[in-house]
């Protein structure tokens, strides 16, 4: 197991494989599913031959620090510089998927100078600020000054019989659809021997990292990114609409799009995505 000891917390992290270095930044807001069991990246077998891939679990998700305080996009992307310079990562490709999309954005903005090309796969520059997001932003809103009113445990007490946030953005169908980098049935199994400490660990990390996005549109700074990117989407993903997808590349002058057909969330998970990500990696 690696640390980084970075930015104020322990980041955990991975780095397979043998050349240029791919940095990858993850989708998903940690909470218990995605933290009580190892994220699924098959997709890094593709290119470990060819690639040092390194991917890390963000703070408040899967084995690294869960510090209780007030988290920002700032910080996100604090943590991702601080890990790149830690590993003295030279021109890395740089890789946000879905959640872990606007941090690689954020970071961009500020090194991509020293980035050798940006992938931006199911993502968006306004992940909540966006018109599928306003009734779920209302309802994060007010569930994360509900913890900073009344700390975790009384937090965990008043919210744990209310409606799972996800369902105030997504439908039962969709959730029921939706695809995981983890196993659920694993990932329910062991929820299910979590302590009662741990479980509310899981869920304040969840509301933390969901809030650092509640404010971010870098609609009016896409014109900043003049590195090679890619911008990969899934014309039937309805938890980062399509359209969002299309806006971002058409945001990035510089930016290549493909649109992957008939294919929701979770493209790295997806073979056809996976290959046009290594094709794009390889010229």
């Amino acid at each position: 197991m690696s640390i980084a000891s970075i930015n104020g917390i322990n980041i955990y992290y991975e780095k397979v494989g043998t050349g240029p270095p791919i940095i990858f930044s993850h989708g998903g807001y940690g909470g218990i599913d995605s933290s009580v069991t190892p994220r699924k990246n098959d997709w890094v077998e593709k290119l470990k031959d060819s690639y040092t891939v390194i991917t890390y679990d963000r703070r408040s998700a899967g084995r690294s620090s869960y510090p209780d305080e007030i988290h920002s996009m700032d910080m996100l992307a604090k943590d991702l510089e601080e890990l790149i310079n830690y590993l003295e990562l030279e021109n890395p490709i740089v890789i946000g998927s879905s959640a872990g999309g606007p941090i690689a954005l954020k970071y961009a903005f500020e090194f991509q100078k020293n980035i050798k090309k940006l992938i931006l796969v199911n993502t968006s520059y306004r992940m909540w600020k966006n018109p599928s997001r306003i009734r779920a932003s209302k309802e994060l809103k007010r569930r994360h000054e509900i913890l900073e009113k009344h700390g975790i445990n009384k937090t965990y007490d008043m919210l744990i019989n209310e409606p799972a946030f996800i369902t105030f953005y997504m439908s039962q169908d969709d959730i029921d659809k939706k695809v995981s980098y983890y196993s659920k049935e694993e990932a329910k199994k062991l929820s299910k021997e979590l302590s009662v400490e741990d479980t509310m660990k899981y869920y304040m990390g969840e509301l933390r990292n969901q809030f650092a996005y509640i404010d971010i549109d870098f609609g009016s700074k896409l014109n900043e990114i003049f590195l090679e990117t890619l911008v990969i989407h899934g014309d039937a993903d309805v938890q980062v609409p399509y359209s969002l997808g299309v806006e971002l590349a058409e945001g990035i002058s510089s930016s290549k799009f493909v649109t992957i057909p008939g294919v929701g969330h979770g493209l790295m998970a997806n073979q056809d995505a996976v290959n046009h990500i290594k094709e794009f990696c390889n010229n």
